[in-house]
């Protein structure tokens, strides 16, 4: 249980590995997804918005696009020798 709180204390630290645009995208695309499939078998009527059904997409693809592009920036630095020493946690 601990290692679970630790890990969701990761989200809101600036240090952790653990990335909260990426926990945002893959919530938020399994939203999506499963309002999308509920709504498949129901009348026209119920459907959600399109403009709500686009911005949920828009942040979606934002989100695990900005975790995406971090994580090769921090890679393309790592192989240029300019990545930045990271301070030992304590634990």
């Amino acid at each position: 249980m601990k290692k679970l709180f630790s890990w969701l204390g990761g989200f809101f630290d600036a240090n952790s590995s653990v990335s909260s645009k990426r926990l945002v995208g893959i919530s938020g695309a399994g939203f999506l997804y499963w309002t999308l499939y509920s709504n498949s078998s129901s009348h026209s009527d119920f459907a959600p918005a399109d403009s709500l059904v686009w911005g949920t997409v828009v942040l979606v693809c934002t989100s695990l696009g900005l975790a995406t592009v971090k994580e090769i920036g921090d890679l393309v630095s790592g192989f240029k020798g300019t990545k930045k020493e990271e301070e030992p946690k304590a634990e």
